[in-house]
């Protein structure tokens, strides 16, 4: 079977998401003969270029299946493979917390363009209204590792006697929401608990910070099926998370993690402060293997929904 993966490859110029390199690279380990395809530029226009090319890329590899990531590139995808055999697929991996014209456009997709919508967590489902396959993001077990702690802490320059909570993502990006994250910590007045942003690190790094953190925190008040905290688990890190997307799931029986059932600062301070007096690390990482939440796993399913009709 040959798939061409579609996905934006903005955040650095022609290489796509690590999660997205990830599936993709776990699915050629299934078999698949695998093409990427970058989508490069924001706008209209740069869309409509890269569905110019990609329709070139489809009709010279003839592809079993086009599988777009995000909405976005399922347009491109779409326009890419009008009146061709290939078979679009798309992966929804955010959420629709309110009903919005996104919403009405991806679910006028759904039912009368796309031939078959992956979506990342049951609750997106449910706020579409729509009986669709759910298939999250997998992490790799052998990338997110288990490593001793107190080396981690060494590598990563953290101080004795000091707690760290880590927040991993861009501290500018609204829906992650750092303003949050920054007023919860705040109240806990202790001058000895940490919290240290971690952003444009490759990998390796950020599984040196999970094994090192005391937490992790996460804050956004949107997301599908966050690999953020799936990662965190792999390492055995404590968390502490606002209910979004797939989080109270995931982390379901896991001693050591925290979903906030509410927003407020203070409702999140109070989890962080569960979570660093956890004082050992969790057994998320059993966890992810029981639930069929590594890539290997993950593969398989996807596999398994291009297979069917």
């Amino acid at each position: 079977m040959k798939v061409i993966f579609v996905a934006s490859g903005n955040k650095v110029v022609g290489n796509v998401s690590a999660f997205v390199q990830s599936q993709f690279d776990s699915l050629r380990e299934e078999g698949l003969d695998m093409i990427l395809f970058p989508v490069v530029g924001h706008g209209a226009k740069a869309h409509f270029r890269a569905a110019g090319r990609l329709r070139k890329l489809v009709r010279k590899e003839k592809p079993d299946i086009v599988h777009a990531h995000y909405s976005v590139c399922g347009y491109v995808a779409a326009i890419a493979t009008l009146f061709l055999k290939s078979k679009v697929v798309v992966s929804i991996l955010g959420s629709f917390p309110k009903e919005n014209r996104k919403a009405k456009i991806v679910r006028f997709f759904i039912k009368h363009v796309w031939d078959k919508t992956i979506v990342k967590s049951q609750r997106t489902a449910n706020q579409l209204g729509m009986n669709l396959p759910v298939i999250p993001n997998g992490v790799n077990l052998d990338q997110f590792r288990l490593l001793d702690q107190h080396e981690a802490r060494k590598i990563c320059g953290f101080e004795d006697g000091k707690q760290y909570v880590i927040w991993c993502s861009h501290p500018t990006r609204i829906e992650k929401r750092f303003s949050l994250a920054q007023k919860a910590v705040d109240l806990l007045h202790d001058d000895n608990v940490v919290l240290y942003p971690v952003f444009n690190h490759p990998h390796d790094d950020v599984v040196r910070y999970m094994c090192a953190a005391d937490a992790l925190l996460l804050t956004s008040y949107s997301e599908g099926s966050p690999n953020v905290i799936k990662e965190a688990m792999a390492c055995n890190c404590p968390i502490v998370s606002t209910d979004v997307g797939d989080v109270r799931w995931v982390t379901e029986g896991v001693d050591g993690t925290y979903v906030a059932k509410d927003d407020k600062p203070e409702t999140i301070a109070d989890c962080i402060r569960k979570a660093l007096m956890f004082h050992q690390r969790t057994e998320g990482r059993g966890f992810i293997e029981k639930k069929g939440l590594s890539t290997k796993s993950i593969a398989k399913r996807i596999l398994q929904c291009y297979s069917t009709p």
